[in-house]
């Protein structure tokens, strides 16, 4: 298989402002064979108004601008804005940059440039963030090594039924594709994308399907507006007019929308994951999909709660995972093991970099963005415990541009 070009599909739905951002980092990378393909989703006349306005301003060469023919469920819309891509016959490769993403300044290069090395493999990669729904808007970016690895899927199916969700797991999102991977999968399952949450859906078909996937040690990518996240909303425990009209336009009754899981009524990020791991492992019997550990699967959901601002809400949902026999007191050696570990991390962190930086926090969101497109490359490191833990195997990096890495 040969490279022959990328189509960079944003799906939206009334988020015109921030999808024109995430159009606009593409733009600003004159990267020879890539195109645009923006999906919009909206409901409301403004926001359709207002991205169609801006598309048109933009040369066809470069972007095409489709809606639906009515507005989907965002699984339906993944699915039906991914087969229109599919139509774009001198394309070979595509990935998604949802509209509450950006790409780096030069990034979009590095990311092509590895695809052209590797055609054949999916290549997935890391994403910083800028945390703007609290002040000082602050600058979160992960330790990378800018190594390329290939990483068994057996390894990453196996970290996530110990609840490591690694952030090496090809969620479209995350990854760039071969077109052959949505023709082997829409072969298998009859489409691409489905179910509640059609990044893990995906994740899990392409770790089925795929004996290995790349993975790139870097953040070509960073994601804000926090406030309009589903998923950082359920971490957070609140309601918001995104989460509304997402649980408005679920295929089931929110109260069972997580039914594969050992607690439905859970509504978290983590136990959305779990969901579509168990539905895939049930549905297709699959042998690669080992049984989930429990206490683990208790345990991060345990973490994340903690974050829920609603001290009621978090007495609850804590109650509810003690309910079917989370334990406070059980876990009391595995924080002391994971004390230990982590200061032994640190300990080698110390002695392959040099100090990591206090992450920048910014007054304005437009500083922010402008810190991480622009000035930042991310946080450099010789080694780092996400990438250690997947047993990868190295593969060279020919004329690949890995700046500051």
């Amino acid at each position: 298989m040969s490279y022959n070009g990328t189509v960079v599909v944003i799906p939206t739905r009334n988020r015109s402002v921030i999808a024109i951002n995430a159009i606009r980092s593409v733009l600003d990378q004159p990267v020879e064979n890539v195109w645009m393909l923006v999906s919009d989703n909206s409901t409301r006349a403004r926001d359709r108004e207002e991205l169609a306005n801006f598309c048109s301003s933009v040369s066809p060469d470069r972007l095409h601008y489709v809606r639906p023919p009515q507005p989907l469920p965002m699984p339906a819309h993944w699915d039906w804005a991914v087969q229109e891509a599919l139509r774009s016959p001198g394309a070979s490769h595509f990935t998604y940059l949802t509209d509450r993403m950006m790409f780096r300044a030069g990034a979009l290069k590095e990311v092509v440039a590895l695809v052209s090395l590797y055609p054949d493999k999916l290549i997935s990669y890391n994403m910083d963030r800028i945390i703007d729904h609290v002040r000082p808007i602050r600058v979160e970016q992960y330790q990378v090594t800018g190594k390329l690895l290939e990483v068994e899927s057996a390894r990453l199916i196996s970290l996530f039924a110990e609840a490591v969700l690694h952030y090496a797991l090809p969620r479209m999102l995350n990854c760039i594709v071969p077109r052959r991977v949505f023709e082997d999968i829409r072969a298998r399952c009859g489409n691409v994308f489905t179910s509640i949450a059609p990044d893990f859906n995906f994740c899990f078909r392409c770790l089925d399907l795929e004996d290995s996937i790349l993975f790139y040690d870097k953040s070509p990518l960073f994601h804000y507006a926090l406030d309009r996240s589903n998923g950082a909303s359920a971490t957070r425990g609140e309601s918001t007019p995104d989460t509304d009209d997402f649980e408005a336009n679920l295929p089931v009754d929110n109260s069972i929308r997580n039914s594969a899981t050992p607690i439905p009524s859970l509504i978290t990020s983590t136990n959305a994951a779990y969901n579509e791991y168990l539905i895939y492992k049930k549905e297709t019997g699959s042998p690669r999909f080992v049984d989930v550990d429990v206490q683990k699967y208790l345990r991060a959901n345990a973490v994340e709660i903690t974050e829920v601002r609603d001290p009621q809400l978090r007495a609850e949902m804590h109650a509810l995972l003690v309910q079917h026999g989370y334990r406070d007191e059980q876990n009391d050696q595995a924080r002391a093991n994971w004390r230990t570990r982590l200061r032994a991390v640190v300990g080698k962190l110390k002695r392959t970099t040099t100090e990591t930086p206090r992450d920048p926090e910014f007054a304005n969101l437009d500083d922010a963005i402008h810190y991480l497109r622009h000035v930042s490359h991310g946080n450099p490191a010789s080694w780092t415990w996400g990438a250690e833990v997947l047993h990868g195997r190295e593969l060279p990096l020919e004329k690949v541009t890995t700046t500051n890495v």
